[in-house]
């Protein structure tokens, strides 16, 4: 069953939420293995853990619009460098465009699409799981999300109607009062249509120059951003390096799954762990060695190596030189 990543900020207002419906927040986390993710909103987590935890949170709590409500505890700020960008964009197209573009720094699992038609637009968030997975409360905290976003950057502006991927809930009135705008249910996505008009008006905080300068930061980020499950992990090893523990159960309880389903992951990729994460060590290292006056000792303990003679071994059996060489080397040329 394919998983994907999604950025722990999405768990904002999460403990607030769940506790002011008197709910057990702790509980659920430990259930769906995210206890450790409130910590660090820029770590990455599982996105099908994170679509169990709310749809655990809507059942514990008896909140069939749970999704609905954390929307209100939630705002562009979830979405990192995205959203500085967006923020700053010239205009209302201009930052959705650059929204779906870079989607992926914030959802993995997901795909943000704009079509313009007969003078109307329609703004669709899609899932990428594949098989079953309860998107019930996503559509409703997307849609919540995606009103906010627009009207932050459109002030008084209104969709002209939202289209919802599940059965009529059984009380609309929630949905009625957060939208304001007729409501289609059992679409095919989760979908936000309005007057396209509204897409070249200007943005008026906007800063051209700030706006050129996190643009370009988020392109170059892009190139080391990989959307394939391999480059996922590597960027979860990356990651679990800065924890001090860099080993696949960790990893694995990263992704909310065991270690041996992960190893068989990895498999079907034709590749291991060890590769990876030895991909990942000496990517870091080269770099580390190119740049930085740093000591080797402190290399070998930001990589959670043993000794420094564990990681000059391996350099050295797989660069042919060890590390001190090798430096001297790219210094010369």
């Amino acid at each position: 069953m394919t998983d994907y990543l999604v950025r722990a900020s999405a768990l904002q207002g999460m403990r607030q939420t769940v506790t002011q419906l008197n709910g057990d927040i702790d509980t659920l986390l430990r259930r769906t293995g995210l206890v450790a993710a409130e910590q660090d909103p820029d770590s990455w987590i599982s996105y099908r853990s994170f679509l169990l935890l709310m749809e655990e949170a809507a059942r514990e709590t008896n909140c069939p619009h749970f999704g609905l409500l954390l929307s209100r505890q939630q705002d562009i700020g979830i979405l990192g460098a995205v959203g500085f960008v967006i923020q700053q964009a010239p205009d209302l197209r201009t930052a959705l465009r650059e929204l779906i573009i870079h989607f992926a720094h914030h959802n993995q699992g997901a795909i943000v699409s704009l079509k313009v038609e007969n003078d109307i637009a329609q703004w669709c968030f899609t899932c990428k799981l594949e098989g079953f997975a309860p998107m019930r409360q996503q559509a409703g905290l997307v849609a919540g999300i995606g009103v906010d976003l627009i009207r932050l950057l459109c002030p008084g502006w209104s969709p002209k109607a939202v289209y919802f991927p599940h059965a009529p809930p059984v009380d609309p009135g929630p949905y009625k009062a957060r939208f304001d705008c007729p409501l289609f249910f059992n679409w095919d996505s989760m979908t936000m249509s309005f007057d396209a008009a509204i897409l070249d008006a200007p943005i008026s905080e906007a800063n051209p120059h700030l706006h050129s300068v996190l643009e370009q930061h988020l392109l170059t980020m892009s190139k080391d951003f990989d959307d394939d499950y391999c480059g996922q992990i590597r960027h979860l090893i990356r990651q679990a390096l800065t924890t001090g523990d860099c080993s696949i159960d960790r990893v694995a309880a990263f992704l909310a799954i065991n270690k041996r389903s992960l190893q068989r992951k990895l498999q079907a990729h034709d590749t291991s762990y060890k590769e990876l994460l030895e991909e990942v060590r000496f990517d870091i290292a080269r770099h580390y060695l190119r740049e930085s006056s740093g000591s080797l000792t402190t290399l070998a303990d930001m990589l959670c190596y043993s000794e420094l003679s564990v990681f000059s071994n391996a350099f050295r059996q797989h660069f042919g030189v060890s590390p001190r060489e090798w430096k001297n080397q790219q210094a010369a040329n």
